[in-house]
């Protein structure tokens, strides 16, 4: 039989017809381990052949594992890192020592495995899953780090084994799949815990906190507050979310210390290293080089909680303006509380069947402007803001639609 996959591009068109959770929601996924299980028997069960930590955890989960990436690679150690989703390459989601997988690996995924893909037909994130694990097992990393894509027992990450396990916090987000309350989405972060295996927990109310200690005593695993650590480095003068999880960080090399030693020096090293790159948090970055704008990918109310105490810092919420993108599950009361403080709203409605439409953003939020733009932003909207601090956000799936307009701007 012919390959289907000739060139990298032929990988990218076929992901690209994969149902997305982004788009389909619930109809994309498959909440079972069974799926993900047989695909990676069928490779060999290369997650068992990588030491893994797994992190889960509404908010900070990604900040907290390009952080703990960063510190075992200043550490000596060749470093894997999957994560999800990517902002604009597919070839994120899968890093060795801080450099994505090469097409050339990808495509030999691909036409080495091509029977199996075509006989699974797995999901975008279980093949995404698949892929990561394979390049570990390729690259021969000394440790990878792992982060769920949605709540823990049932994502498709947790069939591995992990050295230790890390729920960074819990929130109120995808509660149509999680459940409705703290209680049952700490339940599902919680699955990621494995017998004897420490737990670290970053900032948890007290709901979520007993769900987890209960958790975690039935399967007799360790379990470590990482409030309660004594810090090496000092995380006083840094943003509040380096200081939020870079505490969890330190209460996870603490407890590795045996397994993977680190020094003082390099996680101090380390932690450097990432605030070089991302200054307050992952997906907190500057998006114009001339111009006050920002991309943050606050999507729900804990994380634009954060943000707007972090942007309160540098001006009152009312001089500065929100683009934002939503899905419609997200725009619950308690966002729309949280926004409704900011000076100035536009929504720009995505093309996606889960994104909010302009009927119901402009019920919820009749402040907003709906922004409509095509492959640009209009010329007159740009040269009213671009003095202005801008933040664009709401949702990850925006940031390549921004980054478009970002390239088409004219100088104004």
């Amino acid at each position: 039989m012919t390959s289907q996959f000739k060139s990298p591009d032929d990988v990218y068109a076929f992901l690209n017809n994969i149902p997305m959770f982004s788009d389909k929601g619930q109809s994309a996924a498959n909440f079972s381990l069974d799926g993900i299980r047989e695909l990676c028997k069928q490779l060999g069960n290369p997650q068992d052949e990588f030491t893994s930590i797994h992190v889960a955890g509404t908010n900070g989960k990604g900040t907290t594992c390009r952080m703990l990436a960063s510190v075992y690679q200043s550490a000596g150690y060749r470093t894997g890192l999957f994560t999800s989703p990517h902002l604009i390459d597919y070839r994120e989601r899968m890093t060795v020592n801080s450099e994505w997988i090469k097409e050339k690996d990808l495509l030999r995924f691909f036409q080495g495995n091509e029977e199996i893909i075509r006989e699974m037909k797995p999901t975008y994130f279980e093949l995404a899953t698949a892929i990561g694990f394979w390049y570990f097992r390729e690259e021969r990393v000394d440790v990878a780090i792992i982060e769920t894509g949605l709540g823990g027992r049932l994502d498709a990450t947790n069939i591995i084994q992990p050295v230790a396990s890390v729920i960074t916090s819990v929130g109120l987000d995808h509660t149509e799949i999680l459940g409705d309350t703290i209680e049952e989405i700490s339940r599902e972060k919680a699955g990621i815990i494995q017998p004897k295996t420490p737990v670290v927990t970053g900032n948890l109310n007290l709901a979520a906190l007993a769900e987890v200690e209960h958790i975690a005593d039935q399967l007799d695993a360790p379990l470590i507050k990482s409030s309660e650590i004594s810090l090496e480095t000092d995380l006083e003068k840094q943003p509040l979310v380096a200081k939020i999880n870079g505490r969890i960080v330190e209460a996870v090399v603490q407890v590795l210390s045996d397994k993977l030693p680190v020094s003082s020096q390099d996680l101090t090293d380390g932690l450097k290293k990432w605030m070089g790159r991302f200054p307050t948090g992952t997906s907190f970055r500057r998006v114009h080089s001339d111009y006050p704008w920002y991309f943050d990918g606050a999507h729900n109310t804990d994380a634009l909680k954060l943000l707007k105490q972090q942007m309160k810092e540098i001006a009152p919420l009312s001089s500065w303006s929100f683009v934002f993108a939503m899905m419609k599950d997200k725009l619950t009361s308690e966002v729309v509380s949280e926004l409704s403080e900011i000076g100035a709203l536009y929504y720009h409605p995505l093309k996606l069947k889960r994104a909010a439409t302009e009927n119901e953003v402009r019920t919820l939020l009749p402040n907003a402007i709906i922004l409509q733009a095509d492959n640009s932003l209009p010329k007159s909207w740009v040269q009213k803001n671009k003095s202005e601090l801008v933040i664009f956000g709401g949702s990850f799936y925006f940031y390549t639609t921004l980054m478009q307009w970002i390239n088409n701007i004219v100088d104004c």
